[in-house]
């Protein structure tokens, strides 16, 4: 125990007053002569000593009062920490979730839910984390430091190492603000472990301030957090780590998870698909607007689920020239209530397709739903491809035997310069011309002879691999069938090293093969050798495969974080935002060709990619589905996720600055001292009346 006022210490020489005061009063006996005695009444010897023990009670209450009061007013306290460690300078790692989902309404908040935008924070979630790390640094002591570490997908420590710049520290906290990335809780936790375990201090403390997203705990590729939330390695056996939860308003939530162009029975229509976590259940409106002209182009209802998703088709008006943008009414999250879709022809994807005879199975395929798809083909012969392949996102080579001269060239200039082959090797494709001409050219491997299936048995379609843009949304698993289709005549294949199996007809049948911005496909894409092309996986297969090649990826848009790429020859090349704003981005050689790629893109909205003054292509960007769920772990998950004793939760109001004062510095106890003296002081006046009473009636029986 220690003294804030220690200089009040003195006080206690009052406690030598009761006993002064009792030695110069003390009276001594005196001789009084009488004639007779036999007036006296003899007094009891144990009377006299419970006299005197009542005195020397009385003066000891007397005296332990006022060394209470002293104690008191000097202002005792217990140290929060035992040794050397309550008087030295603590080091404080504070992470702040600033993701996403910080954004939505807080308790208390009288406005309607705020946007992401960074002037937003007033009335969210990360307003009030702002308020709880104002409590934080009031704790701070002259040789204290903090680290502040805002996170979202990764951690953006507001300074390099630990600072006791109050000023800086103060200025990055107002500087907050909600952005549109996904959380990751656990990267941001080991980077708290690795900056407390490189501290010198012998105090050092955590504060995690978040809204504790349980999508923020899952892993890769998993649906939800892992059973069990384990703290990375660190020193939190020598920490003490305070888990601060921001609550949401509400945890109800809707958030619109997909927008992409669809055909229609008659016309344009854009399918719309959003996902429901604890809303209402019932019909939810939608609006389509033009990014454009804001104008109307369509309006409908959702029929939403308690949990789960729901899609609709809405019939558009028209087909907007550059994208534009769906909007459900406002709830507790606003950054998931709008979503952008790239359309017209900036936002479609060109697709050569060259092929030998009448139409194909496959060509009908790509062109089915166009161009509310996102894919515009053109069929070309041998003569026509150089010239057009010059403004082309993606070339097919449905089955042929061979490729001349001209068109061999301007297919490997097309690859070299960055642009995406689709290759079907079906039963015309020659091995030598393929082996040897383009094959080798794209690392893809080799092609063998064509292979029947025995009579009565076929081949299916099994999947080799999981997590692959080509194969999004088909529930099959590695090792799976993706359908039931069966083929009856597939070609012998021997990939390259490097190359990626995607689909597999059996282990030594490779089926669909990833080479870099290629994919081969080994077998007749025909009705004549399966039927692979009546089956419900044909279309999108193929029209995901030849987005992945164009743009890289199969989903409708990016979302922040991404990069963008785009096959780019020389010239001046620019990226930029809804507002006209440059999005920095460079010309890199990759793999032999040039594209323009840019920088992590920060914001939704839609782009457009420029070269010189003409737009080529428009692409949208949208918040990651995850962030929509706005559920939180358990506390008492988090709390067992830290060594037993090492970690609590402190509610945002809950006197956070005295809290950690008291663990940190001690606890006062002077308000135990007064009542310590008002318990004293009340058991000596008792004790002073006591036995009062009983004599009066004596005395007064006595004169009489």
């Amino acid at each position: 125990m220690s003294f804030l006022n220690p200089l009040f210490l003195f006080g206690l020489l009052a406690a030598a007053i009761p006993v002064i005061i009792h030695l110069f009063t003390r009276r001594r006996p005196r001789e009084v002569p009488f004639p007779s005695l036999e007036f006296l009444s003899e007094v009891n010897q144990s009377e006299i000593r419970r006299l005197r023990l009542k005195q020397w009670l009385l003066l000891l209450l007397r005296t332990l009062a006022i060394v209470a009061i002293a104690l008191a007013i000097a202002r005792p306290a217990v140290r929060g920490s035992v040794g050397p460690r309550s008087g030295a300078a603590t080091t404080v790692v504070v992470l702040v979730d600033q993701s996403g989902s910080m954004g939505a309404a807080a308790v208390g908040s009288t406005g309607g839910p705020a946007s992401a935008g960074p002037a937003s924070a007033s009335g969210t979630l990360l307003g009030e984390a702002k308020r709880a790390i104002e409590d934080v640094l009031s704790t701070l002591g002259p040789a204290d430091e903090l680290l502040l570490v805002p996170y979202d997908r990764a951690p953006h420590p507001a300074t390099p190492r630990p600072s006791s710049d109050l000023g800086r520290l103060r200025a990055a906290v107002q500087g907050l603000a909600p952005t549109a990335y996904t959380t990751d809780h656990r990267q941001a936790l080991e980077f708290a472990a690795s900056a407390l375990a490189h501290s010198n201090a012998l105090n050092r403390e955590l504060f995690w301030v978040s809204d504790f997203q349980a999508a923020g705990f899952a892993g890769p590729g998993d649906a939800g957090p892992s059973a069990a939330i384990v703290a990375p390695a660190g020193p939190w056996q020598q920490s003490r780590a305070y888990l601060i939860p921001i609550a949401p308003r509400s945890p109800a939530n809707v958030g619109l998870s997909d927008a992409a162009l669809s055909p229609a029975e008659t016309e344009i229509g854009l399918s719309v698909t959003a996902s429901s976590y604890g809303a209402r259940p019932g019909d939810l409106a939608v609006e389509v607007r033009d990014l454009e002209g804001q104008a109307e182009l369509g309006r409908g209802f959702l029929n939403l689920p308690e949990r789960g998703e729901a899609t609709t088709l809405l019939p558009l008006a028209r087909l907007p020239r550059e994208g534009g943008a769906v909007v459900v009414p406002d709830d507790a999250l606003g950054l998931d209530n709008r979503r952008v879709f790239a359309a017209g022809r900036a936002g479609t994807l060109k697709v050569l397709v060259r092929e030998d005879g009448p139409p194909s199975a496959l060509r009908l395929a790509l062109e089915a739903g166009s161009p509310a798809s996102g894919i515009a083909v053109e069929t070309v012969g041998g003569a026509e491809l150089a010239q057009a392949a010059r403004d082309a996102d993606a070339v097919v080579l449905n089955d042929l035997e061979r490729l001349g001269a001209a068109e061999l060239q301007a297919v490997l200039d097309f690859y070299r310069g960055g642009g995406g082959v689709l290759v079907v090797l079906g039963d015309r494709a020659d091995p030598g011309f393929w082996n040897s001409a383009v094959l080798g050219e794209l690392g893809a491997g080799r092609l063998g002879g064509l292979d029947q299936a025995p009579t009565g048995s076929a081949w299916r379609l099994m999947r080799a691999t999981a997590g692959h843009p080509v194969l999004t949304g088909f529930p099959a698993r590695p090792g799976e069938p993706l359908s039931t289709a069966r083929f009856t005549a597939i070609r012998a294949f021997a990939p390259a090293p490097g190359t990626r199996t995607l689909l597999e007809f059996d282990r030594a049948h490779p089926a669909l093969l990833e080479a870099p911005r290629a994919l081969i496909f080994a077998a007749s894409l025909e009705p004549s050798r399966s039927d692979f092309p009546v089956s419900g996986a044909y279309l999108p297969l193929l029209h995901q495969a030849v987005k992945v090649l164009g743009r890289g990826t199969a989903a409708s848009s990016l979302v922040p974080g991404d990069r963008y790429s785009f096959p780019a020859g020389t010239g001046a090349w620019r990226i930029e935002d809804e507002q006209g704003r440059e999005i920095p981005s460079e010309l890199a050689a990759e793999r032999g060709a040039t594209r323009l790629r840019s920088d992590p893109l920060e914001h939704p909205g839609l782009y457009r990619v420029m070269q010189g003054g003409t737009m080529r292509s428009t692409f949208a960007v949208n918040p990651d589905p995850r962030e929509s769920d706005l559920t939180p772990v358990p506390e008492r998950a988090m709390v067992r996720a830290f060594p037993p004793g090492r970690a609590q939760v402190v509610r945002p109001g809950e006197n956070l600055a005295r809290r950690v004062r008291e663990a940190r510095y001690g606890r006062e106890l002077w308000s135990w001292f007064i009542v310590m003296a008002l318990v004293l002081l009340a058991a000596e006046t008792v004790i002073g009346r006591w036995g009062l009473g009983s004599r009066v009636p004596e005395a007064v029986g006595a004169g009489a």
